[in-house]
């Protein structure tokens, strides 16, 4: 099966796959809302990387730019 080229049909398959490996069963309705607060949580965290680089007058988004956007997240900046 080959992959979907619209992101948001990529992130709603992740979500419906991983919802499906796990033994509890979810409705329609949650994969969907669950697929669109991944999708939005993704788009924000593009937004910010851009907006990192584009004020250091970088073109490409950085390590340090990733640092920037984890802070935010305890569990993210851990892992970092």
């Amino acid at each position: 099966m080959d992959a979907p080229t619209d992101p948001r049909a990529a992130v709603w398959m992740a979500v419906a796959r991983r919802c499906a490996d796990d033994e509890r069963e979810f409705s329609p309705a949650f994969v969907d809302a669950l697929s669109q607060v991944a999708a939005g949580v993704a788009e924000t965290l593009g937004r910010d990387l851009e907006a990192f680089a584009r004020h250091a007058k970088r073109a490409k988004v950085s390590v340090d730019d990733v640092r920037l956007c984890a802070r935010r997240n305890p569990d993210w900046t851990a892992s970092l």
